[in-house]
């Protein structure tokens, strides 16, 4: 009995490890036709979801099986086929984070005593919900303009701020107010899936500033044909319209180009001239709705002509304002007088060959707008007025000669004589001449000559003979200095005065430091020469004879030298008579006086003129005899001088 019962425990140990390996090596499907199911929603708003899920968005999962089932075994998980094992989890909430298929496996208990455990599985499509692209533009104060470039989503919606959220089509740019909240715009796109998959974008911005009238400030014109306008600065966040007046346009102005606000200027190579220009502000939404013209500014033409002895100007313009009519020669700029609204001007003031170069601004409001420029040489078949001449010497003892032709500063061309004959051709108006020695014996006179660009000779005539110096001593012991000089003679267009003198003494430095009138006489006599000055210098100055300044002579100078004077004797003897042998003599001024004995021994030495000598030797009574003695100096020039002599002490 005990054997059968351990025979049939062994058959039935044996039956239930072999149902288990068979059972073991089924494959894991889902089995259907068993009564098992379950459904996807979205978490948030319930939604079934039948066969599309989002990434990202949570899912809840349901048993719609029908049976009745204890939740805390039914299980679920999720991967890429049929899971058949490791059911731990319970939770039915569950986020995808990757696109694709996804396969969703429910292990529920089966029928006890019927079935053991049922897995079932779906299979879904997970998809990415991508932010969708999108344009933004600020329109003026209270819009902005979106257009929906994505096309990823079959419908997209906009929202500004905290606005409504409003459909939106792909591809059409569309004007939406601007409400409260944050200053942002979020563009959202949504799949087929109704309320899923639903993929966000959100673009920021800043409100336009309050737009302002633009101003145009000048206008030139660069180049034939071309135009060149000078803005002030501009507002990026608006664009900005050229146009032109024109009369078949509407609104009475036609766009010639757009005008970006980096640059507070822009160049049109191919205007149309004459014209009459604006700059016109714009909503880069809605052009048509605000816009906002600057000031206008027309441009000037101006034409010219040259005729005998005059530049004939004339210029014309669609614009109302000041004209200024400015003559360019060189580097130097001149406004030419107008008279009010004048339209022309006849330029009379020019040097025959000379090109002068023209152009005409016009003032209107805060603009000015420039002409072309215009290059005219002048003409004329008229001889020039006869030149006036000045001629004297420098500090330098030049002689400067200056040449005047009226009406003509410069230009043509100005023969210099010396005496007659020819020195220099040149168009210089100033001429120095170095190669003069003064002679009061021998007249120095300049003349000048002038020949314009066109060819015309002025009258002959001009002419001027400068004062010439010579100063010498008196006498040879005397102090004195005689002065003669030449007379001052000129010939020109202007009428002659009579010429007076003036005696100017002269510093080391040329500084005057005495005047003379001496009048109509061509020679004077200093008695008193500056006795502290071993040279004196002397200049006359020319009044009269026509000419429009004082003309002056050459400096003349007189060196006079160094000098000791010594008695040959003096009588030491203490009668008050002669008793020292003291210095005299002029411009003692750096000396060594040395008296020397028989023996050759110093006996005495100074350099103070106002020392002398008693004849006496260390203390010693003067000895009777003669004595030689050397004076050595150096005069106010730096030249060296040396005196010789004897003196001898008597009783």
């Amino acid at each position: 009995m005990m054997k059968t019962a351990l025979l049939l425990w062994v058959l039935l140990l044996a039956g239930l490890f072999g149902g288990l390996a068979a059972r073991a090596q089924t494959p894991c499907v889902s089995q259907t036709g068993t009564g098992a199911s379950f459904e996807a929603y979205d978490a948030a708003t319930g939604q079934l979801l039948p066969k599309l899920l989002c990434v990202g968005r949570p899912v809840r999962l349901r048993d719609r099986s029908g049976r009745t089932l204890d939740p805390a075994q039914i299980y679920y998980r999720q991967g890429a086929t049929t899971i058949c094992t490791g059911f731990t989890d319970t939770t039915t909430t569950f986020i995808s984070t990757l696109a694709g298929p996804l396969v969703i496996t429910q292990n529920t208990q089966g029928t006890p005593g019927v079935s053991q455990g049922i897995i079932f599985s779906k299979t879904y499509e997970v998809l990415q919900a991508s932010p969708p692209a999108f344009t933004l533009s600020v329109c003026s104060p209270g819009l902005v303009q979106v257009t929906v470039t994505d096309a990823s989503y079959p419908d997209y919606f906009v929202q500004v701020g905290t606005g409504p959220r409003v459909p939106a089509l792909r591809g059409v740019a569309v004007n939406y107010p601007v409400g409260g909240g944050p200053n942002t715009v979020t563009v959202s796109g949504r799949s087929a899936q109704a309320g899923l998959c639903e993929g966000t974008s959100t673009q920021p911005f800043t409100p336009l500033p309050a737009p302002k009238a633009p101003v145009v400030r000048r206008l030139t014109l660069p180049a034939a044909g071309a135009v060149q306008l000078e803005f002030d600065a501009l507002q990026p966040e608006y664009r900005y319209q050229l146009q032109v007046a024109d009369a078949a346009a509407p609104g009475g102005y036609r766009n010639l180009a757009a005008v970006t606000a980096a640059s507070p200027t822009f160049t049109l190579p191919a205007a149309p001239l004459p014209g009459c220009y604006r700059l016109l502000l714009q909503d880069q939404c809605q052009p048509p709705v605000l816009s906002l013209p600057s000031n206008e500014i027309c441009s000037v033409q101006l034409i010219g002509a040259a005729t005998n002895g005059r530049n004939q100007l004339s210029w014309s313009s669609a614009g109302n304002g000041t004209y200024t009519l400015t003559r360019i020669e060189g580097s130097t700029s001149v406004v030419l007088p107008l008279q009010p609204g004048a339209t022309s001007y006849d330029d009379a003031a020019g040097s025959c060959g000379t090109t002068y170069r023209y152009q005409v601004s016009l003032s209107s409001g805060p603009a000015t707008s420039i002409s072309n420029e215009i290059s005219l040489t002048a003409l004329s078949t008229t001889p020039p007025a006869r030149p006036r001449l000045w001629a004297g010497f420098n500090l330098r003892n030049q002689v400067e000669v200056r040449a005047e032709v009226p009406g003509l500063a410069s230009g043509g061309r100005l023969s210099y004589l010396r005496n007659g004959a020819p020195l220099t051709t040149t168009p210089a108006r100033r001429l120095l001449d170095s190669l003069v020695t003064p002679n009061p014996a021998v007249p120095l006179c300049y003349a000048v000559e002038f020949q314009d660009a066109c060819g015309n000779r002025a009258p002959a005539g001009a002419g001027v003979c400068v004062v010439q110096l010579v100063a010498e001593a008196a006498s040879p012991n005397g102090p004195e200095i005689r002065l003669t000089w030449s007379a001052l003679t000129a010939t020109g267009p202007d009428p002659a005065t009579p010429v007076s003198y003036r005696v100017l003494g002269l510093a080391a430095d040329n500084a005057v430091v005495s005047s003379v009138a001496v009048g109509a006489v061509l020679t004077y006599l200093d008695l008193q020469p500056d006795p502290n000055r071993q040279t004196v210098r002397y200049r006359i100055e020319a009044r009269g004879a026509g000419l429009p300044e004082p003309s002056y002579s050459n400096v003349a100078e007189v060196a006079r030298p160094v000098k000791l004077v010594l008695p040959t004797a003096f009588t030491p003897n203490g009668d008050g008579l002669n008793d020292v042998l003291e210095l005299k003599g002029r411009f003692l001024d750096s000396f060594r006086f040395t008296i020397i004995d028989r023996n050759g021994q110093t006996v005495f030495q100074t350099t103070d003129r106002t020392r002398s000598w008693d004849g006496r030797i260390k203390g010693a009574t003067p000895v009777p005899g003669a004595y030689a003695w050397q004076f050595e100096a150096f005069d106010q020039q730096g030249r060296g001088v040396k005196q010789y002599g004897t003196v001898t002490i008597l009783r």
